[in-house]
């Protein structure tokens, strides 16, 4: 019966994480949603954190004297804001920024602390591009090191431009057709002239 208890309770509590997925264009704003408020009332604070190896602070609010403060690392930064509803706003996400967000609630005494997670996907607008790779070597004569690096460049295609090039090149290769038929008949005719002169 213990035992059973005990399992149940474990049950219980998994339960409650809860986990959401938020998709997010590269330079817009992230809105991340504490979904632990919805069954948590009974808090004295908020607070946020980047999941990495270990977890990183990023904001933090107190109910009890009304502020909000940001850790260290994000200080002097004004794109991280909090709403009054408990969402973590990041302003112009990167693909840094992707990855597990946790919303810590710190219970009143009496009640539990809750949490609840936000996994934060950061994409791109696709549009039609085509990548051109260039590689630059550079040789250090003083110490005979090589050193390469690529540069990717992007460059913008259009649908016109995409038919263009390939009406150009179509162009091109029955120009080329008639010039090598050309060539060969009048070779042959030649050839034929040569032999019975």
């Amino acid at each position: 019966m213990a035992l059973g208890l005990a399992l149940c309770t474990a049950m219980c509590y998994n339960s409650d994480e809860t986990s959401i997925t938020i998709h997010s264009e590269y330079n817009t704003d992230a809105i991340l949603p504490c979904t632990a408020l919805s069954y948590s009332k009974h808090y004295t604070s908020i607070t946020w954190y980047k999941q990495l190896p270990n977890e990183e602070g990023i904001i933090r609010n107190s109910r009890r004297q009304n502020t909000t403060q940001l850790y260290k690392k994000y200080e002097n930064r004004s794109d991280v804001i909090l709403t009054e509803e408990g969402s973590l706003v990041l302003m112009k996400v990167n693909f840094s920024q992707a990855g597990r967000y946790k919303c810590y609630l710190a219970g009143k005494v009496g009640h539990r602390n809750n949490d609840s997670y936000v996994m934060l996907n950061v994409t791109e607008s696709v549009t039609e591009t085509t990548a051109t790779t260039t590689t630059t070597t550079t040789v250090d004569v003083t110490n005979g090191v090589t050193n390469s690096s690529e540069v990717v460049l992007l460059v913008d295609v259009t649908a016109l431009s995409v038919l263009a090039g390939f009406f150009s090149l179509s162009l091109s290769k029955v120009i080329l057709c008639f010039a090598c038929v050309w060539g060969m008949a009048t070779y042959k005719t030649h050839q034929r002239r040569k032999l019975w002169s």
